[in-house]
């Protein structure tokens, strides 16, 4: 092979040192692929695969995307999987010698900032996992709001289950970890996991974090104390300053999560009760999420979904909410209000994810500038309101005068979509720039004239003085005028029906206006990063505005929800009680043509702790199970709840294990699904927990069933003492009820008339000795 050109040698450059990455290559207009990369590209994008120096020794495969449509392509390789890094031109292409080009970002489905990969309502997480001396260390950032939080643990299973909470879309591990045999399976389940192996080789992930945050030590943020949480997210913080080639100044703080503030839910209960989408089908519509969703803003909704799969354990905070909850129902004229003004509201957080990762566009300032004014009025619309969670905004809602006095001087309502086109920056902020301005119009104005001037001289009426990028300003001359040209006239270029031609009057206008035109693109940019510059300082206050907003407008949702599905306030003991009177299901009421049936309920640990459950298929078991886990999710989030009234104890953890399912692809049956939740379940619940069981043993022969089913059920009651509802079809188990000290037997009744049956859905005291199947 011949040497290789000296473009084709620095990609080759470039691209040694982003190996993992598809390398977009800016030449001119186009981003282009070479070799393996554009091989890979073509077939993901659909795009059509050429070659370089074709039929030589050099001859290279490449493909190309026009650079303005960037971001379509980048939606389709992220959501391969696949991560990019964007190479642009980073000096004059005009001057001679080769084009001085560079990584200026590496795009990945955990950093990227395309709003076409983005859901609205949901946040885009990625982790870094650190495992040292049995212990977790877990850091997690959603780049986009700038969300930034640590913890550790020793518990495997807790870790597992907060990684399918988060939902992550790229993992950061280290070599040891990959490397580990004994989690070789985990890491194959971790989505787009990758090692971070920083440029240095070496990375003081303590000094990372103290550097970036400008502190002495974390004792700051209270994380001192979690070295193996540090580690991870010291080597986050790296990954994506290495990816993002900025100082990310919208990451302000680092929070320690704590798992004891929060209820834990595993996947299987996230999945069984269809809290963010259905089990069936997989579908939004017909989810917990669906129904109670009636947030306003993109932050509302993502904070919904947060706290939908991170219930609080706090009776404290439970009321705090439900205190706030119930006055802003209360207020119809405030709910009204309120409503409005979030539906203004841009999504501050990723706005300043947009800002913080210099992204950003002056449309987007002008959306902040917006949202920012909306602030006083909001403050005004909860001044006087009594509950601890308004009178905390309301004094902690920060006023941005000044800001909002800088973004509306600085910018035009209407700027242009980008920031190289000019246009963005308001008459009467810069002289310079306003100076600029009026020679550019003025040479306008002086066209025109030159024209007419010209057209006089000439006596050609259809002359005119025209502009285009490739040959500036020029005038054409139709073919049928040509012998009226004056001599001053030099030819340009010629057409199929007329001539282009210069004079130096026209040329020297020419530089004046263009040169005009170029300084005023140069320096409105220069302006719109210094007004990013300032923007940057107010960070830590826009980020805790938008934290507020959007707690704001998720207790305006339950608010709304509730006085829409008469749901009730429920009133929170730590006794362990549940009471339900008329309880429930807050889906299937919303989706159902036919009236839903309601039900009671009591619990509690001294002489019904536990209730066997029994009754025929579709008579409303499942049904019963699943509104009493949902009635005691929806009060620990600090919704009201469907019921007529309802008194509830705190439960630590909610478990369920409901229906056959099977996993054949990885060997796992539905016995074996079974039995593997069924144990997750007698590891993991406490007294203080809260079981959901249906059908269990379904998945073996009868005799082998009804026994490990009575095995589970007499070690639930006896050790563990948890509260559990347990639906079966084994008629069997209500003999063994009986003997229980704290179990109780309840079956769904059932009318028969005339060699009719008709399922009541009632669950009353009592045990079925029926099934019904064959009817």
């Amino acid at each position: 092979m011949s040497e290789l050109t000296p473009m084709l040698k620095q990609y080759a450059e470039i691209k040694a040192r982003h190996q993992g990455e598809l390398l977009f290559f800016r030449l001119g207009d186009f981003y282009e692929l070479f070799g393996d990369d554009a091989r890979e590209a073509s077939k993901i994008l659909d795009i059509v695969l050429t070659a370089r120096h074709k039929g030589t020794a050099n001859e290279t495969s490449m493909c190309g995307i026009p650079h303005h449509a960037l971001e379509n392509y980048l939606a389709k390789l992220l959501k391969a999987g696949k991560r990019v890094a964007i190479c642009d031109q980073l000096s004059d292409p005009t001057l001679p010698g080769i084009v001085k080009r560079d990584v200026t970002q590496v795009v990945t489905p955990g950093t990227t900032l395309v709003d076409s990969t983005l859901k609205n309502k949901s946040n885009n997480y990625i982790a870094s996992l650190v495992f040292e001396k049995n212990i977790w260390g877990l850091a997690v950032c959603d780049l986009t709001t700038g969300e930034f939080q640590l913890a550790e643990t020793a518990d495997f299973n807790l870790l597992k289950s907060e990684l399918f909470r988060l939902n992550i879309s790229e993992a950061i591990i280290t070599k040891e970890l990959a490397d580990d045999s004994r989690y070789a399976e985990f890491v194959a389940t971790l989505r787009n996991a990758g090692v971070f192996q920083p440029t240095n080789f070496f990375i003081n992930s303590y000094q990372t974090l103290t550097d970036h945050f400008k502190i002495k030590n974390l004792a700051t943020f209270g994380v001192e104390e979690l070295p193996m949480a540090i580690e991870a997210a010291g080597r986050l913080l790296g990954y994506l300053k290495e990816t993002q080639k900025t100082d990310l100044l919208h990451l302000t703080k680092i929070k320690r999560y704590n798992f004891a503030d929060f209820m834990t839910l595993d996947e299987a209960t996230i999945r069984n009760l269809e809290l963010l989408q259905t089990s069936w089908r997989g579908e939004y519509e017909g989810s917990l999420l669906s129904v109670i969703d009636q947030t306003s803003t993109s932050a509302g909704g993502r904070l919904l979904r947060r706290a939908i799969l991170a219930p609080l354990l706090s009776s404290e905070e439970i009321n705090k909410r439900l205190e706030t909850v119930a006055e802003i129902k209360e207020d119809s004229r405030l709910i009204r209000n309120l409503k409005e003004k979030f539906e203004r509201l841009a999504d501050l957080e990723r706005l300043i994810g947009k800002i913080g990762c210099r992204k950003a566009t002056a449309r987007d300032l002008v959306a902040l500038k917006r949202s920012l004014q909306l602030i006083p009025e909001i403050k005004k619309l909860i001044q006087d309101k009594q509950s601890k969670i308004l009178q905390e905004s309301f004094l902690e809602l920060f006023d941005f005068n000044e800001l909002v006095s800088l973004l509306e001087q600085v910018f035009v309502e209407e700027p242009a979509a980008v920031i190289t086109e000019g246009g963005m920056i308001r008459g009467g902020y810069n002289a310079e720039l306003d100076e600029l301005h009026q020679i550019s119009r003025g040479g306008r104005d002086w066209l025109l004239q030159y024209q007419a001037q010209e057209i006089g001289r000439t006596k050609i009426n259809s002359l005119k003085v025209r502009f285009n990028n490739i040959f500036g300003y020029y005038i054409e001359i139709s073919n049928s005028n040509l012998s009226q040209v004056p001599v001053d006239y030099t030819r340009k270029q010629t057409l199929v029906n007329a001539e282009r031609f210069i004079t130096p009057v026209l040329k020297e206008h020419e530089e004046k206006i263009l040169g005009a035109e170029e300084k005023i693109i140069s320096l409105e940019q220069k302006i719109f990063w210094e007004t990013i510059e300032s923007v940057g300082k107010y960070f830590p206050e826009i980020s805790r505005t938008a934290e507020i907003l959007a707690n704001l407008d998720l207790l305006l949702s339950f608010a709304i929800v509730a006085s829409a599905n008469n749901y009730v306030r429920p009133i929170i003991n730590n006794e362990g009680k549940i009471k339900i009177k008329d309880g429930r299901h807050p889906v299937i009421e919303k989706f159902q043509t036919e009236r839903y049936v309601p039900n009671d309920l009591t619990m509690n640990h001294e002489n019904q702790e536990f209730i066997l459950l029994t009754g025929p298929n579709m008579s409303g078991k499942s049904s019963f199970l699943r509104q009493t886990a949902l009635i005691c999710l929806l009060a620990q989030i600090g919704s009201f709840v469907p019921a007529e009234t309802a008194e509830l104890g705190v439960v630590d953890r909610i478990f369920t294990r409901v229906g056959a399912s099977d996993n054949l692809a990885e060997g796992v049956s539905t016995f074996m699904s079974e039995m593997l939740e069924a144990a997750n379940i007698l590891n993991n619940a406490t007294k203080n927990s809260l079981i959901i069981l249906d059908e269990l043993g379904r998945g073996t022969s009868t005799y082998d069933g009804v026994s490990i089913a009575q095995a589970i059920m007499e070690y639930l009651h006896d050790r563990i003492q948890a509260k559990t509802i347990f639906a079966t079809h084994y008629h069997e188990l209500t003999a063994i009820a009986e003997h229980l000290a704290r179990a109780k037997n309840y079956l769904v009744a059932v009318s028969e008339y005339e060699e009719r049956v008709i399922f009541l859905h009632q669950i009353v005291p009592g045990a079925t000795s029926k099934s019904y199947g064959i009817e």
